[in-house]
């Protein structure tokens, strides 16, 4: 048994890496940080936005709450369309009707039955006149600014056909948790409901893909975002880092309450979206999101793994296909996977799914997670940066730690991944031109840039797991960095899989310094 002192000392090393971790990080700053967000731009003219509010048995002073953050808002060209699901509280129907009375940009229609939440949807959509529509749970809010915050992303992108927007929650009136989301990360969408709230879709993208489907309670919103959001171009979804949307949380939401069952009918929708060509898995480290495992064609193509000489490479008994070389100029195999030396294997099949996301006819380069000798997160690939080129996000907490809303155990999409472990069709690799000497160090980073400027993605897979001996030295390369500065300057400044919200300090995910809004002028 352990003396007290132990004890002691191991709750005060679980205390200081628990504070490192990066939600608890954002979350002691985020009351600092919401004193200086700004009001937003006032847009005085746009398209009509048509907010979508499907009501049932709201409580009266929530249900105010979620029609005034609508009639407040600074954005004068909105409409209001609820449907109430036939609630049985006289409260819900004397308030709507009230607001009504009040505000003539409020539609209202009542169900003949009540028939749940996709219906009642499609019922308050089917009051739209808007070239756009918002949605909103009956027992949320919008952020004073948030359509008018929307309107000038459509006014600056006209194109859009998707825009969604940061959010927080309300716990007990106070906002907290706030998710700083990516820009458009279709990988990462396969795990979570990335666009969520505030989610803006434009009419006719809605009408064609039919609205909202029965049989998906729970998550019928992550099932609507999945065909919307894949039924369009990526480069037609925009999105706003900006928190637009308050989502309450309290113990009688429908989420709280049926858990599991909207965890299934997440997976069900994914399962349709995927159509068999990958197969839907729950996440085993969080299984409140899913996975998604492509499969390798049979018979297993030739790898090529390249580890530096005298280094091994680890097995996966999964995939055997391989050919181990110290160079890439004889390789022969549909796969290229560079490692580096004194790497063991902490995930079995790790290099059956580095092949798999490889192969996907969309992707250019994969990278794997690579922990330190304790088995705590030492990389998870790369966020660009103007003056260090790239940066790594290495909490110092322990192998369970999620991530910021679980991106450490969740693949996504990603600017750029470790040479450590790389892989990359033979294909993509030649037609890139191979490793560029002038990026010195910053070679990995060079490569998936070049490779993403033909149309394919990086991507980042914390299911592939690797584990090194000793951990790597670190050596700066001023040479390379003037480089990368020079001809990837532009991309450096505007990552586009990360959040101007957040930045990275002492290796850890935080909130970004000076980074409220000015209010601007009227558009």
């Amino acid at each position: 048994m352990a003396s007290p002192p132990f004890r002691i000392v191991s709750r005060l090393v679980e205390r200081v890496r628990r504070r490192r971790r990066p939600d608890v990080q954002i979350a002691l700053g985020y009351q600092d940080w919401i004193a200086r967000e700004g009001s937003g731009p006032a847009v005085l003219h746009g398209p009509v936005i048509s907010v979508i509010m499907p009501v049932y048995e709201t409580p009266e002073a929530v249900l105010r709450a979620a029609i005034g953050s609508v009639t407040k808002q600074s954005f004068p060209c909105w409409e209001l369309c609820i449907a109430d699901d036939v609630s049985a509280s006289p409260h819900v129907a004397e308030v709507l009707a009230e607001q009504a009375r009040l505000d003539g940009r409020i539609r209202l229609v009542q169900l003949p039955g009540n028939a749940g939440i996709a219906a009642a949807t499609n019922a308050a959509l089917a009051l739209a006149a808007g070239a756009f529509v918002a949605l909103l749970d009956h027992d949320d809010e919008l952020a004073p600014g948030a359509l008018a915050r929307v309107a000038a992303e459509l006014a600056a992108y006209p194109d859009a056909d998707i825009v969604f927007s940061d959010e927080d929650q309300l716990v007990d009136g106070i906002r907290r948790q706030p998710y700083f989301k990516p820009g458009w990360n279709p990988d990462l969408m396969l795990s979570q409901n990335l666009i969520s709230h505030l989610g803006v879709y434009r009419r006719s993208l809605v009408e064609r893909i039919g609205g909202m489907r029965a049989g998906f309670d729970g998550s019928q919103d992550y099932d609507f975002a999945l065909r919307a959001a894949f039924a369009t171009d990526a480069s037609r979804i925009r999105h706003v880092p900006e928190i637009l949307y308050h989502w309450r949380q309290h113990q009688q939401s429908f989420s709280a309450q049926r858990l599991s069952a909207c965890q299934a009918a997440a997976r069900k929708a994914l399962a349709e979206c995927m159509a068999g060509t990958a197969e839907v898995t729950v996440n085993a480290e969080l299984p409140q999101w899913s996975r998604i495992v492509y499969p390798v064609p049979e018979p297993l193509k030739l790898v090529s793994i390249i580890v530096p000489e005298g280094g091994e490479a680890p097995a996966d008994p999964a995939y055997r296909v391989v050919e181990i070389l110290h160079d890439a100029t004889s390789a022969q195999g549909a796969v290229l996977v560079f490692l580096a030396a004194g790497l063991v294997s902490s995930s079995g099949a790790w290099l059956h799914e580095l092949v798999g996301q490889a192969l996907r006819p969309d992707i250019g380069c994969v990278g794997g997670r690579l922990d330190r000798p304790d088995g705590r997160i030492f990389q998870a690939g790369y966020t660009l940066h103007p003056e260090r080129v790239a940066q790594s996000l290495r909490p110092g907490s322990d192998h369970h730690d999620p991530g910021y809303f679980g991106h450490f155990l969740l693949a996504r999409s990603i600017s750029a991944v470790s040479l450590d472990c790389l892989a990359v069709r033979r294909d993509v690799f030649i037609q890139a031109g191979g490793w560029n000497a002038e990026a010195g160090a910053y070679a990995d980073v060079d490569l998936c840039l070049r490779v993403a400027e033909t149309g394919l993605r990086c991507v980042w897979t914390p299911h592939a797991r690797l584990r090194y001996r000793t951990l790597p030295v670190e050596k700066p390369d001023p040479d390379g960095a003037r480089f990368m500065r020079s001809r990837w300057g532009q991309m450096l400044v505007n990552d586009p899989y990360s959040n101007p919200n957040l930045m990275i300090r002492n290796n850890n995910l935080a909130l970004a310094e000076n980074t409220s809004r000015p209010a601007e002028k009227a558009l």
